[in-house]
């Protein structure tokens, strides 16, 4: 007869707990006190740090027939207790035979050729594939772009939008005590507010006293992109001011053109800020470049070049955990490399074993922002370089570019 779970010892207990993901320990935790008190104590010594996957749907009967079940499973494998979960969702050619294989319509896995849908039908049917498999009250945000990137295993991967079968790239943002990442929609019909100042600018992003920003990420539905100009030229004169005082206090600053923009409200969502936001003592950096050379043989140095400034900004010790975004222009992809998977690739090969997320634009918004972490001075090493004319000194709306931004996270 085995032994009953309430006479095993406490540390053969915990070494058990140490292995379940969040979700299914915050089930354990309603078992009994004595579990309620050790998966607690295996939550509290969890590091909570933003935790990312990729999925593709191949192009093979046995996985259509199983998307759903995948979608499920990753979910389930997901380490931390989300506040907020981000999707990035690509525009996938056909879609007709993922959708009989998740409603169950084709029991003997003969799947007839797929027709073309209309996009807006392609994008509805992918995010709810989604939302039904995530928790009601957890805040969800699905951006879809004309192709998304991720990472698998120091492995870059860009899957656009001519690709026939959809893919996601997901980003899991979890509670944590130094820092959080806050989204505020701006819809249809509703007046975008002035942020002329830094407390205007506070004020609607949630900042409290003894926080700071630390990244903000502008996500534009492509319908209202006349609006962003007059909000990047305050968002400036605001980091000016930033700056001046301290650099390390300023912040830096990505985003893009999409598709469509959803965050679950049933209301149409014309921007996102997407906002870092982290306590002044806190040891949270960021470190962000722009990519945009004149012409493909000058890729090499301005590449070399931004990466040579990305690495001494101290924000990339080994220590650290990190998570990076990619926003990229459409057409920056395997078309104009030649080769698929390139800035992905080239930006893990500089900074392994860091969690990248991201997606293609139709228009890009970025700066060079580049803190000089390593010492206590108020320098800017974009200074090093000052007289090169591709650097940015001001956020910019602009094309055929990709911006990569580092984040890292201390403990």
């Amino acid at each position: 007869m085995g032994t009953p779970f309430k006479n095993l010892d406490d540390l053969v207990l915990l070494r058990i707990f140490s292995f379940l993901p969040s979700k299914h320990l915050h089930h354990s935790m309603r078992v009994c006190k004595k579990w309620n008190h050790l998966a607690n104590e295996v939550m509290r010594n969890r590091q909570s740090y933003p935790q990312t996957f990729v999925y593709q749907l191949k192009d093979n009967r046995d996985k259509m027939k199983n998307f759903d079940e995948k979608i499920h499973s990753d979910l389930e494998e997901i380490w931390c207790k989300p506040a907020l979960s981000v999707f990035f969702l690509n525009s996938p050619a056909f879609f007709e035979s993922l959708s009989e294989s998740s409603n169950g319509n084709n029991q003997n896995g003969d799947y007839p050729k797929s027709k073309r849908l209309k996009t807006e039908h392609k994008k509805d049917t992918m995010s709810k594939l989604i939302k039904n498999k995530l928790a009601l009250n957890l805040p969800k945000l699905f951006i879809t772009g004309d192709g998304i990137v991720g990472s698998d295993k120091n492995s870059g991967i860009e899957i656009e939008s001519d690709c026939e079968q959809p893919a996601f790239s997901s980003l899991f943002i979890p509670h944590n005590g130094s820092y959080r990442f806050e989204y505020k929609p701006v819809y249809f019909k509703t007046k975008l507010p002035e942020l002329k100042t830094e407390q205007d600018l506070d004020k609607f992003l949630g900042v409290k006293q003894n926080e700071e920003i630390k990244f903000l990420l502008l996500l534009v539905d492509g319908y209202s992109d006349s609006k962003l100009i007059p909000l990047l030229n305050n968002l400036n004169r605001i980091r000016k001011i930033k700056i001046e005082r301290d650099v390390k206090k300023s912040f830096a600053c990505s985003g893009g053109i999409v598709k469509k923009l959803d965050d679950c409200s049933g209301k149409r969502t014309k921007l996102v800020f997407l906002c870092l936001i982290s306590k002044v003592e806190s040891k949270c950096k960021v470190s962000q470049i722009v990519i945009r050379e004149p012409t493909q043989q000058e890729f090499d140095t301005v590449w070399d070049e931004k990466i040579n400034l990305m690495k001494k900004s101290g924000v990339f010790p080994n220590k650290d955990k990190c998570l990076a975004f990619q926003v990229s222009c459409c057409g920056r992809g395997k078309d104009y490399h030649r080769q698929e998977n390139f800035e992905s690739n080239m930006f893990l090969k500089e900074f392994p074993n860091v969690s990248l997320v991201g997606f293609f634009g139709y228009g890009e918004v970025g700066v060079d922002y580049i803190p000089d972490y390593g010492t206590d001075a108020n320098k800017n090493l974009i200074d090093d370089v000052k007289n090169k004319e591709y650097l940015f000194e001001n956020i910019q709306a602009t094309g055929f570019t990709s911006i990569f931004t580092l984040i890292s996270f201390q403990n």
